[in-house]
């Protein structure tokens, strides 16, 4: 019998504790790709088609904006890339958990804005198939180009000036 409560509590366990949260999505995404049958990106490459039959992209760029159109199967945890610029973020169809920018864990049904900051990144968990869509300003004219602009994935390189307004927020 499934449980269904286990990837909200997998989320919370993520967020939960002392540290950094980047520190600790870091740590579970490693424990993630060590399990069969787990796939990773690295920013700034084309999508694999492995990853692309798993996790569909759509694609769009015009007038200086990109649209990232993301199909998420019900079921399969997904990590993002660390945001380097404010965005909205749409989930257009579905439910999905996700650990929000201050570390709580949000469940949220279509149709939902999410309003991205800088330095976020997402653990979502899909409970039914949904699609989650994201809006960026870019000049790029390709899909490589436009997450070298727009992802990191070390916080680290985000900049110390960055790092250390967010860890000022997360003191308040």
């Amino acid at each position: 019998m499934e449980n269904k409560n286990l990837p909200i509590q997998i989320l919370t366990d993520v967020a939960s504790g002392r540290g950094l949260l980047w520190e600790k999505i870091s740590a579970f995404r490693e424990s993630i790709n060590k399990l069969p049958g787990s796939l990773s990106h690295k920013v700034g490459t084309p999508q694999s088609k492995a990853l692309q039959s798993v996790l569909p992209l759509k694609h769009n760029f015009e007038g200086g904006l990109y649209t990232r159109e993301l199909s998420l199967p019900k079921g399969r945890m997904i990590i993002s890339m660390i945001h380097k610029q404010q965005h909205p973020s749409f989930l257009l169809k579905g439910k999905v958990s996700y650990i929000a920018d201050n570390g709580d864990v949000k469940t949220i049904s279509a149709p939902h804005t999410v309003f991205t900051q800088v330095g976020a990144q997402r653990v979502i968990y899909p409970h039914e198939d949904s699609i989650w869509a994201c809006v960026y300003k870019t000049e790029a004219t390709n899909v490589e180009d436009a997450e070298l602009e727009i992802y990191v994935e070390d916080f680290e390189k985000l900049g110390h000036e960055v790092i250390n307004e967010i860890m000022e927020q997360c003191q308040q």
